[in-house]
């Protein structure tokens, strides 16, 4: 069982001022994963019993101030808590190298931090729904799948293949990634790790090209953030390895797939596809690029969100 701790006392969040059912709090918290402490947020609505609990984290090297809040205070709203967490190496968690994007050991995160909220009295710990975004869709539903005790899972722009974020970039580029990627594993120990932008300005490589996403994942990042963008080059040679879930029959709960028609990271079609080999899935397609599902398209994406939610709990 992980050792969940509060840190600080509740404090009022509330979201936008529109029409809800329930006011909330949020609770700091952490919980320890393979022997990091790892930080998260719990949103509960005010005067439900044991509600049900979404578990959430964010896009590829992101914290979970970037662009999550709005789903977890619209959740907390109407009346499912939600919790929010940052992985090792990333925002308020513990671990070295920063921001590193490690597949295997982020999934490992989601497992510690289901089973700390399996010990938690006041949340219906039975009914526990993983969302995940963009490369953490992906965790989701490895970790459903290797869980097997979650209610539902909801994957949205899930990234199913790493080799997305290389894709398009020639024999020259893609070989330019896997020097980058050795040099950093070579290095590490002794100089530290060797760093690429996660975006960057268009100079130098980095792991997003494009400048549409660069710029839409710089939108993610609030004013005043103390995140750095950079992170160590080894995850191109995750990325190059990775795929989300080798066995789609083995996520047995019911699952909701957001795709956009307009998604290079995440296509649609792969998208579809994995949806005719789940075993109980919903799918929505909706005319969006990979990060409008937190502005343009976020009410949309929340409103299906939330009607799946009502149809599992």
């Amino acid at each position: 069982m992980s050792a969940w701790r509060h840190r600080g006392e509740p404090s009022a969040a509330r979201g936008p001022r529109r029409p809800s059912h329930f006011e909330y709090s949020r609770v700091s918290l952490t919980f320890e994963s393979e022997g990091t402490n790892c930080a998260g947020w719990l949103y509960r609505p005010d005067g439900v019993e044991s509600p049900p609990v979404v578990v959430m984290a964010g896009e590829l090297a992101a914290e979970r101030r970037f662009g999550l809040r709005p789903y977890a205070e619209r959740l907390a709203e109407a009346g499912y808590a939600a919790f929010l967490f940052d992985y090792r190496n990333t925002g308020d968690s513990d671990g070295e190298p920063r921001n590193l994007v490690a597949p295997d050991s982020q999934v490992a995160d989601w497992h510690a931090a289901l089973d700390g909220l399996r010990g938690r009295d006041e949340i219906d710990s039975r009914s526990l729904v993983l969302w995940g975004a963009g490369l953490s869709g992906g965790y989701a539903l490895r970790a459903a799948a290797e869980d097997g005790r979650v209610a539902a899972v909801v994957a949205q722009n899930p990234m199913l293949d790493g080799k997305a974020v290389t894709r398009g970039r020639g024999v020259k580029g893609t070989l330019a990634t896997v020097a980058a990627a050795v040099r950093d594993k070579l290095q590490s120990r002794l100089l530290g790790p060797y760093r690429v932008p996660v975006v960057g300005d268009g100079s130098s490589m980095a792991v997003f090209e494009d400048p549409g996403v660069r710029a839409a994942y710089r939108d993610l990042v609030p004013p005043g953030s103390a995140w750095r963008d950079e992170t160590p080059a080894r995850l191109f040679l995750s990325l190059l390895r990775y795929r989300a879930l080798p066995d789609p029959e083995a996520v047995t709960c019911p699952t909701l797939l957001v795709s956009g028609a307009r998604d290079d990271l995440a296509p649609a079609d792969a998208v579809a596809d994995l949806a005719d080999e789940l075993p109980e899935s919903t799918l929505v397609e909706l005319p969006a690029g990979h990060f409008d599902h937190y502005d343009r398209a976020f009410e949309q994406t929340f409103g299906h969100l939330l009607s799946f939610l009502r149809t599992v709990r």
